[in-house]
């Protein structure tokens, strides 16, 4: 599959509302409406194994911590928030370094497993055509495990279906997605991508299909980001009928490439040079494509448009080997710097909700370090 040339766009303009700084060292950072019906949350897994809950709607004390939760486990890996016990308003899914996974309702443990004997890298949510949830789990020995609080699901091993190779493979990072099938019936598909640059399709605990990747995939995320028409798609016998349904591949090259009808294209999409290690979309109705935010290994978060870099947003108390990582949640994207341990507030612009009035889109960026700050794109 290639790619063609796409039309350059002006840039967008960008605002900080406000940052603020922590004590404590935090591997997880998710946004959501947790424990209620609405308004957002800003969560944070510690490396102390205790949850920290923000309430964004609160900017005049988005400073003081809400509420505090303990796993009483290990480090903090990933988490996901997700209505897992349908009794009460969203829940929180944790998975640690210890492979236990810890699952929270109305702000108290609903349930505590031991679900790997290995740390626990990526966890996903996904919902299938019964309405029945199925959070997917990997770890760091190749398995990838569906589970459910009362029991397990199913398990596969990346390396039971390469028994001679030498090296065994990890799983790098996975994706909840619907996705065409080659019938055109729309299925939902848990992407896998291992340390062997296999990309793995699962459905219902079975690989379905595999590509080879031209590098190690470190990041996904699911949209809109080429015309279909500007796709070289293979035949649709083989692939599935042309259209927008689309996962960005972000690589430890740098390299970013577009997976479309279970193949992989050919040319980049884009390339930042560096290891990417986070990619999320940004949905704005002026634009057909989706816009796509990438971070990693370098110090700035890059926003690119139709393969083009369209922002630049550089953070200059980061040194270049650091890693950014970021989160997306309804248009918020936020950032952490652990190397920073005095806690200050900016003054906000204003209120989230006018900024949604405004038709504006926030976010904010995420690092490995401890300070959280939020920019506006609009």
């Amino acid at each position: 599959m290639k790619l063609k040339n796409d039309r350059d766009m002006g840039n967008f303009d960008l605002k900080q509302i406000f940052s603020f700084q922590t004590t404590y060292g935090f591997n997880a950072l998710c946004v959501g409406t947790i424990f209620r019906q609405n308004g957002l949350n800003l969560i944070i897994g510690g490396e102390d194994g205790i949850i920290r809950i923000f309430d964004l709607g609160k900017e005049k004390e988005f400073k003081n911590t809400q509420v505090i939760m303990e796993t009483k486990s290990g480090p903090i890996q990933c988490m996901a928030v997700q209505d897992v016990t349908k009794f009460y308003h969203n829940d929180l899914i944790v998975a640690d370094s210890t492979g236990m996974m810890t699952i929270f309702c109305n702000q108290q443990i609903l349930c505590r497993q031991s679900v790997s004997d290995s740390c626990i890298n990526c966890v996903q949510t996904q919902t299938n055509a019964m309405n029945n949830l199925e959070i997917v789990m990997s770890n760091d020995s190749g398995e990838i495990f569906g589970v459910l609080p009362s029991k397990e699901l199913w398990r596969i091993n990346i390396n039971d279906a390469s028994k001679d190779q030498v090296v065994k493979s990890s799983i790098t990072c996975l994706l909840a997605v619907d996705l065409p099938d080659l019938h055109g019936k729309m299925t939902s598909y848990i992407l896998a991508a291992d340390s062997s640059c296999n990309l793995s399709v699962i459905h219902q605990g079975l690989i379905v299909s595999s590509v080879k990747t031209p590098s190690v995939v470190t990041a996904m995320c699911a949209g809109k980001f080429v015309d279909p028409s500007k796709l070289s798609l293979l035949p649709p016998s083989t692939g599935g009928s042309p259209d927008s349904h689309q996962v960005a591949l972000g690589t430890e090259s740098g390299a970013i490439y577009i997976f479309c009808n279970f193949s992989v294209t050919e040319e980049e999409y884009v390339n930042t040079g560096y290891t990417i290690t986070l990619l999320k979309k940004l949905e704005l109705p002026e634009y057909d494509n989706d816009i796509l935010v990438c971070t990693g290994h370098f110090n700035a978060i890059h926003i690119y448009l139709d393969g083009k870099i369209n922002t630049r947003i550089q953070n200059n108390d980061l040194k270049s080997s650091r890693c950014i990582k970021t989160v997306i949640c309804e248009g918020f994207l936020f950032l952490g710097d652990h190397m920073r341990t005095n806690l200050q507030f900016d003054n906000v612009i204003c209120s989230f909700q006018e900024y949604y009035s405004m038709a504006n889109v926030a976010i904010g960026i995420r690092t490995e370090l401890k300070t959280i700050e939020t920019i506006v794109i609009g």
